[in-house]
C-alpha cells in the first residue's frame, strides 16, 4: 500500500479522466504525517480535510453488498467510513477467534481485514472503533456473553479479570489491522486515520460520579503497545457528560441528534482549540419491540441539523448512513429511564431491523436524505470539485417470491428430545444460561433455555417466579403450553411469563393438569431477547434465564432443575431428522414448534451473482398466525419476528438464496401459519418522530 493507492485506482478505471483521487491528492509530494487535529482544523499529511464519514457495520451487511455500499457512500460525497468491531462475534468463545475463517453463520461477514482493504480500494479513509465495547444497539454492546460466566464481572473498568480478557482480544484484533493505518513514518498511506479509545464512556457512570479513567488509559496503552499510531479520540454528548469520558486531552468528539446548536456550542467551550467532529450524527433512530411507531427524522430536520454542523465548520460521521440488520439473535436492548406506562418494564429489546431511517435503507435503497446529503456535501466540501466521485451505483429493487407452503414440523416435545446431553446440566437452583458449564465452560450465549422438573400438579396450585424473568417465559406441562402469550403492550403488563412483571404468579386450572396426579413434566422455556447495550454499570447485570429468585409452588421453593440449552445453532438444526407432516388446521394448540417448507427458484443466478432481496411478510391477511419466532433461510438465522411490532416484515438478503430449492425453517413460539409469504415492501410501522421508550442520556 506504499504510495500505490492512487495508481491502483487509476489502473482499475475507478477515477474518471482529469479527476484526482483522494489518495493521490493527499499523498502527492510524499508522506510526512498522518491526521492531525490542531488549531480548529483537521489536516491529513499537512493538507486540510473535512472528514465526511458514514458508519457502515460490516457484520450487519451481507459481504456481497460491501462494495456496493462503499460506492454508494463515495457517490454521496463521503470520504471516510466509520467502522465498529463487535468483540462477541470475533471471539465467540474464550480464546476462539473468528476473522472470516470460523464455522458460525457470521464467519463470512467477519473478514475485517478485507473490509478495510476494500475501503481503501474505493478511495476512502477509515475511522476505526475497535471497542472492546461499542454500544451500537448490538447484543451486549459487543461484549461476549461468556464474560458473564465468571461472577462477579465488572465491565468497562480497571477490574483485572476484565482488563486481562480485553487486552488479549485487542492484541489479537489489532494484529489484523495495524498495517492498514496511515503511517507516514513507515511510508504507508493506509485507510485508518483515527482510532477510538472506547465508546461513550461518559455515560458509563451515575450522574457526575467520577468515571474510571484509568481504564481508558489502560485501553490507550494497549492500543499504542499494539501498533496503533493514528490519532486517538473519544465520543460523548457534551451537554450531558461534559468531558467525563475523555482522557489526556485526546481528541473529544460529540454525538447528537436534537439540540445540535447547544452541543456544538458546548464542545467549543470544552475544546476551543480543537476542530469539531460530530462522530455520531443520528439521522434517524432505532426501534424497540412494543413501540407504537417506527422512529424517523424528517428530511427537513435532517437538513437543519446537518446545516448546523457545517455552519460550525464541523466534520461529521452519519451514524448510521446505512444501518443493515440485526441478524440472528444479535439485537441489543436498553434499560429505560422511564416507560410512561402504569407498569415499568425497565428492559426493552430492539427489533431485528436496523434500518435506522438512514439515508440508505435496510436493503440499500436511496432516500431523500441520501440526495440531501450529496447536495449539501457538494456545497460544503472545499475539495469536492477537486476529488473524483463515482457514478451512483444501481440499487436493485427487492422482489416478491412465490409463497412457501409449510409442509413439515417438529413439535416442542420432540425438539427438546433432540437436544444432546452435552447441552444439558442439572443444578439445584435455576441458574442463568451464561453460568452453565456447557460449551467448554463458556456457558450459553444466545437462544432459549428450558428449566425442567417432574412434579405432581393439581388444580388450584400456584406457581410463582420470584423477581423478573429474563426475558420471556413459556410454561409447558407435558409439552403443552398453559400460560397466555405476550402479543401486545397490555399483555406485557399482565401475563405470566412477561419480563415486565415482578413476582408473577400463575394458578393451574383443571385442563392444565388433568393427567398430573402421577407426576408431570413442567418446562419453563425462557427466551433471551437481547442483552442491554448501553448505560450505567448496573445495566450490565444482563444474565439471561431465571436467576433473580426461586421458583415456588404454593410458596414452597422448587429445587433440582434440569437445564436444557436450546441454542438453535444452524448445525444443530441441520442435524434434525424427526420432521413429520404438517397440517395447520390440526396443529392449533399454542406452543413452540419448528416449521419447514421449501422455496423453489427455477431461474439461474443473474449476472450480479445473487438473487434479489425480499422480505418475510408476517402481517398480511393470511399471516395472522405468525406470532413470534425466528426465521432460518438455508441455514442462516435472519432474525426474530414479533407480532407486537412496530416492525412487521423481516429482511432476507438475496445472496442467501440459491437456484432450486431453498430451505425455510421457522422456530415459532406460539402457533404458525401454513403459508410463508414474501413482499417487496418493508413495513417498519407507522412513522413517528419521538421514541416512545426513553433511553437515559440518549436525547
Amino acid at each position: 500500500m506504499r504510495l500505490l493507492n492512487a495508481c491502483l485506482l487509476l489502473c482499475l478505471g475507478y477515477v474518471r479522466a482529469g479527476d484526482t483521487s483522494l489518495y493521490e491528492y493527499f499523498t502527492s509530494g510524499g508522506l510526512s504525517e498522518g491526521l492531525t487535529a490542531k488549531e480548529q482544523v483537521f489536516k491529513l499529511n499537512g493538507k486540510e480535510i473535512k472528514i465526511l464519514s458514514g458508519s457502515l457495520h460490516y457484520f450487519r451487511v451481507h459481504p456481497k453488498y460491501w462494495q456496493t455500499r462503499l460506492r454508494q457512500y463515495k457517490a454521496a460525497g463521503l470520504n471516510t467510513v466509520d467502522v465498529y468491531v463487535p468483540w462477541n462475534l470475533h471471539e465467540p468463545k474464550r480464546g476462539v477467534y473468528d476473522f472470516g475463517d470460523g464455522g458460525s453463520q457470521f464467519s463470512p461477514f467477519l473478514n475485517l481485514t478485507r473490509f478495510i482493504e476494500m475501503i481503501a480500494e474505493e478511495d476512502m479513509l477509515a475511522i476505526f472503533r475497535p471497542g472492546p465495547y461499542i454500544c451500537g444497539e448490538w447484543e451486549f454492546g459487543g461484549l461476549p456473553a461468556w464474560l458473564l460466566h465468571d461472577h462477579p464481572m465488572f465491565f468497562r473498568s480497571s477490574y483485572a479479570p476484565y482488563q486481562e480478557r480485553a487486552q488479549i482480544y485487542l492484541t489479537e484484533l489489532l494484529a489484523k489491522v495495524s498495517h492498514l493505518q496511515w503511517d507516514a513514518e513507515a511510508g504507508v498511506a493506509g485507510p485508518i486515520i483515527m482510532t477510538q479509545i472506547e465508546n461513550e464512556f461518559g455515560n458509563y457512570g451515575y450522574g457526575d460520579h467520577p468515571r474510571d479513567k484509568e481504564h481508558l488509559r489502560f485501553l490507550k496503552t494497549t492500543l499504542r503497545d499494539n501498533g496503533i499510531k493514528s490519532l486517538l479520540f473519544t465520543s460523548d454528548t457534551p451537554t450531558l457528560t461534559a468531558d467525563w469520558g475523555n482522557i489526556d486531552y485526546e481528541l473529544m468528539t460529540i454525538n447528537f441528534k436534537w439540540g445540535s446548536e447547544g452541543e456544538l456550542a458546548r464542545i467549543k467551550e470544552l475544546r476551543p482549540d480543537a476542530p469539531i467532529l460530530v462522530s455520531e450524527f443520528w439521522p434517524g433512530w432505532f426501534d424497540h419491540w412494543f413501540e407504537p411507531h417506527h422512529n424517523v427524522l424528517s428530511e427537513e430536520d435532517f437538513r437543519i441539523i446537518l446545516g448546523n454542523i457545517f455552519a460550525a465548520n464541523g466534520s461529521v460521521n452519519f451514524y448510521m448512513f446505512h444501518g443493515g440488520t440485526n441478524f440472528g439473535f444479535m439485537n441489543g436492548a436498553n434499560i429505560l429511564g422511564y416507560s410512561g406506562l402504569e407498569f415499568s418494564p425497565s428492559y426493552v429489546p430492539d427489533v431485528t431491523s436496523y434500518d435506522y431511517d438512514a439515508p440508505l435503507t435496510e436493503s440499500g435503497q436511496y432516500t431523500a436524505k441520501y440526495n440531501a446529503t450529496r447536495e449539501m456535501i457538494a456545497a460544503y466540501d472545499p475539495l469536492y470539485e477537486t476529488l473524483s466521485h463515482p457514478e451512483q451505483p444501481a440499487s436493485p429493487q427487492p422482489t416478491v417470491y412465490s409463497d412457501v407452503t409449510i409442509s413439515e414440523f417438529i413439535p416442542y416435545w420432540n425438539i427438546i428430545e433432540n437436544v444432546p446431553e452435552q447441552s444439558r446440566e442439572s443444578r439445584n437452583k435455576p441458574t442463568p444460561m451464561e453460568q452453565l458449564d456447557i460449551n467448554n465452560g463458556n456457558g450459553q450465549s444466545y437462544g432459549y433455555i428450558v428449566y425442567r422438573k417432574t412434579l405432581v400438579l393439581r388444580p388450584g396450585m400456584k406457581i410463582k417466579i420470584r423477581g423478573h424473568p429474563r426475558d420471556l417465559v413459556q410454561m409447558m406441562v407435558n409439552g403443552v403450553q398453559v400460560n397466555e402469550g405476550v402479543f401486545n403492550l397490555a399483555d406485557l403488563g399482565r401475563n405470566f411469563g412477561s419480563y415486565g412483571l415482578r413476582d408473577a404468579e400463575f394458578e393451574f386450572a383443571e385442563e392444565h393438569v388433568a393427567d398430573c396426579e402421577g407426576g408431570c413434566t413442567l418446562d419453563l422455556m425462557v427466551e433471551n431477547l437481547g442483552r442491554a447495550n448501553f448505560g450505567a454499570p448496573h445495566n450490565y447485570e444482563q444474565k439471561k434465564g431465571l436467576w433473580e429468585g426461586d421458583v415456588l409452588l404454593d410458596e414452597v421453593p422448587l429445587d433440582d432443575w434440569e437445564h436444557i440449552a436450546l441454542e438453535m445453532s444452524p448445525a444443530w438444526l441441520a442435524s434434525l431428522t424427526s420432521w413429520q407432516p404438517y397440517v395447520a388446521s390440526e396443529q392449533r394448540t399454542m406452543g413452540p414448534r419448528l416449521l419447514r417448507g421449501s422455496l423453489n427458484i427455477a431461474e439461474e443466478l443473474p449476472d450480479s451473482g445473487s438473487f434479489a432481496d425480499t422480505f418475510f411478510d408476517y402481517d398480511c391477511e393470511l399471516c395472522q398466525d405468525w406470532k413470534h419466532g425466528a426465521v432460518i433461510v438455508n441455514g442462516f438465522n435472519i432474525g426474530r419476528y414479533y407480532v407486537v411490532g412496530p416492525q412487521k416484515t423481516l429482511y432476507i438478503p438475496g445472496p442467501l438464496l440459491q437456484p432450486g430449492d431453498n430451505e425455510i425453517i421457522v422456530f415459532e413460539n406460539y402457533l404458525g401459519a401454513e403459508t410463508f409469504k414474501f413482499t417487496d415492501t418493508p413495513s417498519y410501522g407507522t412513522p413517528g418522530s419521538e421514541s416512545f421508550f426513553k433511553v437515559p442520556n440518549k436525547f
